[in-house]
């Protein structure tokens, strides 16, 4: 969540990419891995999948003002440090740029019996676009084959979908709205004291 604070700013000029805007990724889309994150949708034209041992990932610019990728560079953390990846607009095996899409491929650090032990989390990117301003997004994921949405443990339970889900993350977000509130509300008193 630092590393997503951190991360925000302003937009500003691609001074060494020969023109463009830089921009961040909507820091609601970091801090996750491919697995918990809430929209799966593995396509054959972004990515394909899914994978046995391998995560996509799919970015997009929701605005068409925004026009298109030129290149994005993304912030991930494993168990064995941090890896930064980037996309330019020269497609290889794992990446490519399709307009206003972008994608990559990522090891999922599954074990032989599909429990995931080092998956890759998304912490911050950064793209530079031929539009001039705004955020982009992680529009959706490819999990690998086997992954859970828990790093180590399985899900169990009933699958929620529907308007049992939304009131779920309304819950859970205003959860976190509280948490926050008292945690900041704890961290004035010790200033006062």
């Amino acid at each position: 969540m630092l590393a997503a604070v951190i991360g925000l700013g302003s937009a500003a000029p691609a001074w060494g990419s020969g023109g463009g805007t830089t921009i961040n990724i909507d820091p609601a889309d970091t801090g996750t891995t491919a697995a918990a994150f809430g929209t799966h949708r593995c396509d054959p034209n972004l990515g394909g999948g899914p994978f046995q041992a391998e995560d996509v990932w799919v970015f997009a610019l929701p605005a068409a003002q925004q026009g298109n990728f030129t290149s994005l560079t993304i912030q991930f953390a494993t168990e064995g440090g941090p890896d930064t990846e980037t996309i330019t607009t020269t497609p290889a095996g794992d990446r490519a740029i399709v307009g206003n899409r972008a994608w990559i491929r990522t090891p999922a650090g599954l074990s032989s019996t599909g429990e995931l032990v080092n998956p890759f989390a998304l912490t911050n990117a950064t793209a530079v676009i031929t539009g001039t301003d705004g955020t982009f997004d992680l529009a959706q994921t490819c999990p690998a084959s086997g992954a859970t949405a828990s790093p180590r443990l399985p899900v169990t339970g009933a699958a929620f979908s529907g308007p049992t889900l939304g009131k779920l993350t309304a819950v859970g977000g205003s959860l976190i709205l509280v948490g926050l509130v008292l945690l900041r509300a704890q961290r004035r008193r010790r200033f006062v004291a």
